[in-house]
C-alpha cells in the first residue's frame, strides 16, 4: 500500500482540517502541525504568503506546499527525488481540487532540479531534507529563492551572501529563516 491517511490536516485557508495522504515510507517525515503553524505564523508576519510563489523541495507528502496553497500562494513547485512521494502529492492535490495550474509536481532529486531549473526566482522556499542532510551551504547558495524555511535536525550557519533572520527550536527540530541577498539567487 502507497499511501494511507496520516494525522495531517491542512491548518488553515481554503482548505482548513481536510486530512492529507501520507507516503508511509520511513523516509518521510511530515512536518509537525505545531512546528507548520509556527512556520506560517512566522511567515505571515515576516513576508506574507498570499500570492506567493513558492518552492517545497525535498516535499515528501506536500504539507507545506500545501498549506501555502490554502493559505493564498499563487504557485508552487512541489521537487522530490521519490516517485512515491510524488504520486502521494499528485494524489492530495486531486483530492484538495487545487487548479492544476497552481502547481507543478517534479519527481527529481534536489541537484538535477536546481541545475535544471530556468524559471523565476521564488519568494519563498521550504528545504526539509532528511536530519543527516549535511550540504546546506551548498544548497543554500543555489536554491533560487528570496526567503528560505529551513527545516532541520540541528542548527546550520548561513554561508556568506545568506542572512539568517530567525531562529526557533521545536524539540528535535529546528526552524531556521535565512534570506539571500543575491537577488539573482
Amino acid at each position: 500500500m502507497l499511501a494511507k491517511f496520516y494525522s495531517v490536516r491542512v491548518l488553515t485557508g481554503a482548505n482548513k482540517s481536510r486530512k492529507l495522504l501520507s507516503n508511509v515510507s520511513r523516509a518521510t517525515r511530515p512536518t509537525s502541525s505545531r512546528v507548520r503553524k509556527s512556520i506560517f505564523d512566522i511567515l505571515w508576519s515576516r513576508v506574507g504568503i498570499e500570492d506567493k510563489s513558492v518552492l517545497d523541495l525535498f516535499a515528501g507528502t506536500g504539507a507545506l506546499g500545501i498549506e501555502a496553497l490554502s493559505q493564498g500562494a499563487k504557485k508552487v513547485y512541489f521537487v522530490d527525488r521519490s516517485r512515491a512521494a510524488a504520486k502521494v502529492i499528485k494524489e492530495n492535490l486531486s483530492r484538495l481540487e487545487i487548479e492544476p495550474g497552481r502547481v507543478k509536481v517534479v519527481t527529481a532529486g534536489h541537484k538535477d532540479f536546481l541545475k535544471g531549473y530556468s524559471g523565476d526566482r521564488f519568494d519563498i522556499a521550504f528545504l526539509d531534507p532528511p536530519y543527516v542532510f549535511d550540504d546546506w551551504d551548498q544548497l543554500l547558495l543555489e536554491v533560487p529563492a528570496a526567503v528560505m524555511v529551513c527545516e532541520t535536525g540541528s542548527r546550520i550557519e548561513p554561508p556568506a551572501g545568506t542572512e539568517k533572520l530567525l531562529e526557533r527550536k521545536y524539540g528535535t527540530t529546528v526552524v531556521t529563516l535565512i534570506s539571500s541577498s543575491d537577488p539573482g539567487n
